[in-house]
């Protein structure tokens, strides 16, 4: 009764009927009146809340159906040309005669000292780079039927283009590429190597030398998969460039770059259909399976300067803080604001997100239970970031690094040093740019720099230590910058056949003994970054199993080295390679 009468009195107040309402009513008409723009709020919130996570890449807190992100895994081998196989895979790889012939090869080439210093002149100019001339005659002497067969443009004097015309000039040429040059052996480490660094000497196990590993194994192993392909009277249907600069591992772009320009004048933009060049040792052991990393992308590149410019004088009559106090300030704000400055992020646009999918989406890893789940988890990016805060290893792939590598200043104990400079290096993450880069770094030590009444300027990489900077000035000069590279996509045909060649260059039988290939990023730089207007499809990958050396084999460093073994893989891996690409449908 009491119900019905509320309700006759609130229809009659919303018809406007003029009568008394009881207490009860006028309690629920204030309620009303109270609750309804608070409904309305809690809409328009609710409605905003969802468009914004829909819109703007924001995943709501509720759980959704999981979608697999780690590429299709098929092996793909050559179909035609059987004899091929049956003569060079079979037969030609597994002797003993090759084996030897392939490690003579290899340890002549290492022979011949293509040392790479940074501070080389223009190739006509700087006598140093002659040597190259050498290892070009050795690499006709060794491969006479490759120099007959292929055409040879020599690119800046050392450079050396090869190609080798397809018989169906419409479809895309494939393009593989190294380079001859190999770190300097530095006069102070002679005596850590147990063999000399140049002798090529193979022990029986290893092809010890600078170069062995990085990366003449690469060169040596192209012309002779492209000499056994002859030999067995292979004739392509798709062009194959072979492209050899010679300043890969010094800033000069006297070699790669002008391969490069020639390339594009030649071919055009966009016109290959892949760019393999070298990258880290491919096949590791991780996660308790064995998996094929290529580098689908390359972090980018600065080297900062940071120069201080104070008066001098008598160390006697020393001010509160030295030329060199003060650089140490701005070190010290640059390591401790790292972490804020460039935070890690777990984000489809770095490849190594997919390398962690493909981790977490194989049931035969080994990866713990908590960071599979935060993997699959739809909003799980944070956490992702928080499980790999402490491994260094995983978690340096998931922003920009910074290392700060020279730092010098002073020349005597009595003396106020002036200048003091150091120079700090960044590997530039795929989620930023070479200008937000800058502009956190200028807003971390700007505030130094007016702590000490010192100006501050900022300049480009024509700044070096040998140029003029007033009294009172604390500088920063950006050098040698790079953005990070495109990312390749392992969408496309062009992935879907190189995965395929390399599952079936390096499965292995047994369990977990399967090769699963993901995309990853490259933490270095390699000369795939004058490359970038010949491709979209630009990979990076070592072709040879990890296992086969304990360590990198002495990359940059004493004792550089590489199994026999990983050499015979590498041949087998380009033979293969140019095979299955001359039947793709691309």
């Amino acid at each position: 009764m009491e119900e019905n009468k509320l309700r006759q009195e609130w229809d009659a107040s919303d018809r406007g009927v003029a009568s008394r309402p009881s207490r009860g009513l006028q309690w629920m008409l204030r309620v009303k009146q109270v609750l309804q723009p608070i409904c309305v709020l809690v809409l328009i919130l609710t409605t905003g809340h969802t468009f914004y996570n829909n819109h703007f890449g924001h995943p709501s807190n509720s759980p959704s159906k999981y979608v697999p992100q780690c590429p299709a895994q098929e092996v793909i081998a050559p179909k035609a040309h059987p004899s091929i196989t049956e003569r060079n895979v079979q037969r030609l790889f597994k002797s003993s005669e090759f084996k030897e012939l392939s490690i003579e090869r290899l340890s002549g080439a290492v022979k011949i000292p293509t040392e790479d210093f940074d501070d080389m002149g223009p190739v006509t100019e700087d006598k140093r780079w002659d040597v190259f001339f050498d290892l070009a005659q050795y690499f006709r002497d060794t491969f006479p039927l490759l120099h007959e067969k292929l055409e040879l443009e020599i690119v800046n004097v050392h450079g050396l283009l090869y190609t080798w015309r397809g018989s169906n000039s419409s479809l895309q040429p494939i393009l593989l590429t190294g380079h001859q040059d190999v770190v300097p052996i530095a006069e102070d480490t002679k005596s850590q190597w147990r063999n000399p660094p140049f002798s090529g000497y193979f022990d029986g196990t290893y092809i010890n030398g600078r170069g062995s590993h990085d990366c003449k194994n690469n060169l040596l192993a192209m012309f002779s998969a492209v000499t056994a392909l002859l030999e067995a009277g292979f004739q392509p249907q798709r062009t194959v460039v072979l492209g050899f600069g010679f300043d890969e591992e010094s800033p000069q772009g006297y070699g790669a770059l002008e391969i490069a320009k020639h390339l594009e004048n030649v071919w055009g933009q966009d016109s290959f259909a892949i760019i393999v060049d070298e990258g880290v040792i491919g096949i590791n052991k991780m996660y308790g399976r064995s998996f094929a990393i290529p580098q689908a992308s390359e972090k980018g590149y600065m080297d900062l300067l940071v120069r201080v410019h104070v008066p001098g004088g008598h160390s006697s009559m020393a001010p509160p803080h030295t030329s060199i106090g003060i650089l140490s300030e701005v070190v010290t704000v640059l390591e401790n604001e790292a972490r804020t400055n460039f935070p890690s992020r777990f984000t489809s646009n770095n490849p190594f997100y997919y390398q962690l999918h493909c981790a977490a989406e194989d049931p035969q890893t080994d990866i713990s239970a908590p960071l599979r789940k935060a993997i699959k988890k739809s909003n799980g990016s944070k956490e992702v970031v928080d499980l790999l805060s402490h491994d260094f290893a995983s978690d340096v792939y998931l922003r920009t690094s910074q290392a700060v590598t020279i730092f010098k200043s002073g020349s005597k104990a009595n003396a106020l040093p002036q200048f003091a400079e150091a120079l700090v290096n960044y590997r530039i993450s795929n989620e930023e740019t070479l200008l937000d880069v800058r502009s956190v770094l200028i807003d971390s030590v700007k505030p130094v720099a007016e702590k000490h009444n010192l100006e501050f300027v900022t300049r480009d990489e024509k700044d070096n230590a040998t140029t003029y900077l007033p009294e009172w000035t604390l500088s920063l000069s950006w050098w040698r910058s790079l953005e990070p590279s495109p990312v390749s996509t392992h969408k496309s045909n062009s992935w879907r056949y190189f995965s395929g060649v390399i599952k079936h260059v390096f499965d292995e039988p047994g369990d977990r003994n399967d090769v699963v290939v993901t995309p990853t990023m490259a933490q270095g730089n390699t000369d795939t970054k004058y490359f970038w207007n010949l491709s979209t499809q630009i990979y990076r990958f070592g072709p040879l199993r990890a296992w086969h050396d304990k360590g990198w084999g002495g990359l940059h460093d004493v004792n550089e080295r590489i199994s026999w073994e990983s050499h015979m893989e590498s041949i087998l891996f380009y033979h293969e390679f140019i095979r299955v690409f001359d039947e793709a449908d691309l």
